[in-house]
C-alpha cells in the first residue's frame, strides 16, 4: 500500500470513529436507556432535520424532511412519532419543532461539551495526518 493510500485510510479511520462516537454520545443523551444503539439511527437524522429547521427559523414538515433525507415519508412519520414519545420533538400544525427543555437538559449540555471535545480532537488528528501545523 502506498503512503498516500495509508494516509487516506488513517484519515477515514479518524472520521469513522468520530461518526460512531458522536452518534453514541447523542444516543446516550437523548434516547431512552432501553433503546438499543444503532437499531434506528435514522431517528436521530430526522431529529437533526427538525433541529435544523428550528435553528434556521424554517421548521420542517414530514414531507420536507423526507425530501431532504431521501427517505420515505412513512418512515419519517414513524421516526417523528418515536421522537415525540421521547419528548424531544412536538408537532404544531404540520410542522415539527424541538423541545428546548430536552435539548438544553443537563444530559444535552453534557453531550454538547463532549462533542466539542471530540471535534477538537478530530481536527488535531486530521491536521497531523494532513501535515498541517496550527
Amino acid at each position: 500500500m502506498t503512503s498516500q493510500k495509508i494516509k487516506a485510510s488513517q484519515q477515514r479511520l479518524v472520521m469513522i470513529r468520530f461518526m460512531i462516537d458522536s452518534m453514541r454520545a447523542l444516543h446516550g443523551a437523548y434516547a431512552p436507556t432501553d433503546e438499543p444503539f444503532g437499531t434506528r439511527l435514522e431517528t436521530f437524522f430526522v431529529g437533526f432535520c427538525v433541529l435544523l429547521g428550528d435553528i434556521e427559523g424554517k421548521p420542517f414538515s414530514a414531507t420536507k424532511i423526507a425530501a431532504y433525507l431521501h427517505m420515505p415519508r412513512t418512515t419519517v412519520l414513524r421516526r417523528l412519532k418515536r421522537l415525540e414519545s421521547w419528548d424531544i420533538v412536538y408537532r404544531q400544525g404540520n410542522l415539527y419543532h424541538i423541545r428546548e427543555t430536552s435539548l438544553n437538559s443537563l444530559m444535552g449540555m453534557r453531550s454538547y461539551l463532549l462533542l466539542r471535545r471530540m471535534f477538537g480532537k478530530v481536527g488535531e488528528e486530521l491536521n497531523a495526518l494532513d501535515g498541517f501545523a496550527d
